[in-house]
């Protein structure tokens, strides 16, 4: 088949296109059954960094492909690709490519969206058949070109709303037809780019290398370089932007002579409109990148990188970390490549937060964000928390998410304040977004969104320790951390986790003992009544108590129903010798009255009296007697004391102070955890509630 506009000879596959894209003269070719018809030019796409490309083949789901052609849609944030891929059965299928996420799906025609555009909100839950989703995205793409083989018309420029839904590695889209009105379904399910085994790279088969020239589909014809994939002569310090003349005996990176930063000549890099400079872009999923030596933005999501506006008007922020700066953390050796600082403000005063992006070649992107001198580390969730409408959330408020139970911590606005280095989006000065943070420390869950798309992140807190050691940097190059972080983890010392274990045992073995101990009240071995005209003078008892055990521990018990009076006693133990084994006092004082506060009551009529006898054998008492209503004894006054011995019993004062002395323990631990938190919650939008 041969090109109605140029003659070239075309590849058609008439079994899956309906449309095919002369690579000579960029015409649009529709087929028909009888004859091809040219249908005007289509916009010349660049060969992007990804692994897939038209005309390569490889094995999915153990079948083997073809991509016959591809078809980009531009929106708000960027572009994504969609490649056909016809397989050797006869069937087809499509894998979306999006942000290095890659996406395998297909259409069923008879499937009616279920909610109209318009009706439609980021965060909504969306319910296809019998399957609930989360509406993730809402917005307007256009069609920017395509190329290769397609099995329907396309139209560059064509706007296209759609909503984008998901559900763990499952999501779905709903395209709607501004003509008709009508709509149509999509699903399908995340790709791990595994799964696609391509047969040769671009690289092997030509497809890249050198600089990439994309057309546009305009009358002037424009020519325009997008990215170069080799090794630069000259390229800018991603740091300080100094250009820097690459020796040619140079190996994959070179040392910036100014700021001693080991740039990396391997990436790809765009050149910068508003400079001569040739910017580094690390990762393929970025959108927008910063010139280092301008300081201006250059948004990479379209086909033609487009020179924005200075990307801050205020001055560089004072950060532990700088641009192409490495680090190794937990086992993966980064690069930062990116800084994007954010700015809160309400009654209370103006917050800020860091987000440092880094990048690895292994691993792809990751976040750390620094905010009060608290460190975590951040990564973007597939999944969502279905029937949770985190716009609506209450302080406290609970939810159930990956196995974990969260708490609602605050909800807020943020705007940009500075951006440094790339980005997976194209980040403005002054760009508006909210978020919602739930915690389950260590961990925190965050809701950020828009008016067009909502995305969800989880992030781990990091110590500080970890984070000085994975930059290779002492702890004092790190800024003070103030305040507890909303997810920050109650941390106990090695010591204090082993006490409490400890602590926590003996308090149920004191308290037991002294429950225990309660019960043990001796054996009565003697009872006797002491009038006061006895025991006015030194006084030897009649009666005697008769011990049988060796080391034996009693108890003396005295009882005198005094009132607003006092006795008190000098007693000495004496063994059937006559010999003074040991000595003790006792005192009985009882008041009671009533005042402007009601009654009252002061002392005891009873009081015990342990004590310790080595030998078993007979013992009487020597005892002397004081008594009166005042400070001072009264000549002639005293109520009869009634004094009661028993042996074998067991003080349960000591099972009592070592008990609560263990619990005491315990309650200072849990007071600092109290302490903690409420520190933490102070600071949330429930301390505001409390207001």
């Amino acid at each position: 088949m041969f090109c109605p506009s140029c003659g070239a000879e075309i590849e058609a596959d008439r079994r899956f296109a309906k449309l095919v894209v002369c690579r000579y003269c960029e015409s649009a070719v529709l087929l028909d059954e009888k004859a091809a018809r040219a249908a005007g030019k289509m916009a010349v796409l660049a060969q992007t960094p990804s692994p897939l490309f038209v005309g390569g083949t490889g094995t999915l789901m153990e079948r083997r492909f073809r991509i016959l052609g591809r078809v980009r849609y531009g929106y708000e944030r960027g572009y994504w690709d969609e490649w056909y891929l016809a397989f050797d059965d006869g069937s087809s299928l499509w894998v979306g490519e999006d942000e290095n996420n890659f996406t395998l799906e297909s259409c069923d025609e008879s499937e009616r969206a279920p909610i109209e555009y318009a009706d439609a909100f980021p965060g909504q839950s969306v319910k296809l058949g019998e399957t609930t989703f989360h509406l993730d995205e809402k917005g307007v793409a256009i069609c920017e070109g395509g190329e290769g083989q397609l099995p329907f018309p396309i139209i560059s420029g064509e706007r296209v709303p759609y909503l984008d839904l998901s559900l763990s590695d499952r999501f779905a889209t709903i395209e709607y037809d501004i003509e008709d009105t009508t709509a149509r379904v999509f699903r399908g399910r995340r790709l791990d780019l595994s799964e696609i085994r391509m047969d040769m790279t671009a690289d092997a088969a030509g497809v890249t290398g050198g600089l990439k020239v994309e057309r546009a589909a305009d009358g002037e014809r424009r020519e325009r370089i997008v990215a170069t994939g080799d090794r630069a002569k000259s390229v800018n310090c991603v740091c300080c932007g100094a250009p820097m003349n690459v020796p040619a005996q140079a190996g994959n990176s070179i040392t910036c002579e100014y700021c001693g930063t080991d740039v990396d000549l391997t990436v790809r890099r765009v050149p910068c409109g508003g400079c001569d400079a040739m910017v580094a872009i690390h990762g393929r999923e970025a959108r927008s990148v910063v010139c280092p030596q301008c300081h201006r933005v250059i948004d990479v999501s379209r086909s033609e990188p487009t020179t924005l506006e200075l990307a801050a008007q205020i001055g560089k922020p004072a950060v532990p970390f700088k641009m192409g700066q490495k680090c190794n953390l937990r086992g993966v050796a980064y690069v930062v490549v990116g800084h994007i600082r954010f700015v809160e403000f309400d009654e209370d005063g103006t917050y800020r937060s860091d987000e440092f992006l880094l990048f690895s070649k292994e691993a792809g992107y990751q976040w750390i964000v620094m905010e009060n001198g608290h460190f975590s580390l951040s990564r973007e969730l597939n999944d969502r928390p279905i029937g949770f409408e985190p716009r609506m959330a209450v302080a406290k408020k609970s939810l159930r998410f990956v196995d974990r139970t969260w708490k609602v911590f605050e909800s807020g606005s943020m705007q940009v304040e500075w951006v440094d280095g790339e980005l997976p989006w194209v980040a403005k000065i002054g760009d508006l977004s909210y978020y919602m943070d739930a915690i389950s420390p260590p961990y925190l869950l965050s809701a950020e969104w828009t008016e067009s798309e909502m995305e969800w992140y989880e992030a781990e807190y990091l110590e500080r320790a970890e984070v000085a050691e994975a930059f290779g940097i002492s702890m004092n190059d790190l800024p003070t951390a103030f305040g507890v972080a909303p997810h920050q983890p109650f941390k106990r010392s090695q010591f204090s986790r082993q006490s409490m274990g400890v602590m926590g045992l003996f308090a149920i073995v004191f308290t037991m003992a002294t429950f225990w101990s309660l019960g043990k009240s001796g054996e009565k071995v003697g009872h006797m009544v002491i009038g006061p005209d006895k025991f006015r003078t030194e006084y030897v008892t009649d009666d005697h108590f008769t011990i049988r055990e060796k080391d034996a521990l009693c108890e003396a018990e005295f009882y005198a129903d005094v009132s607003n009076s006092w006795e008190y006693f000098d007693v000495a133990v004496i063994n059937s010798d006559d010999e003074v084994v040991l000595d003790f006092s006792a005192e009985l004082s009882y008041y009671s009255g009533r005042d402007s506060e009601g009654s009252w009551t002061e002392g005891s009529k009873t009081d015990n009296v342990p004590f310790k006898l080595e030998k078993p054998g007979d013992y009487r008492f020597l005892i002397l007697g004081q008594a009166g209503t005042g400070e001072t004894p009264m000549a002639g006054y005293g109520i009869p004391v009634s004094i009661t011995i028993r042996e074998g019993i067991v003080l349960t004062r000591y099972y009592l102070f070592f008990a609560l002395f263990c619990i005491a323990w315990l309650a200072i631990e849990v007071f600092r955890k109290l302490s903690f938190e409420g520190r933490r919650w102070a600071e949330s939008d429930a301390a505001d509630d409390d207001d």
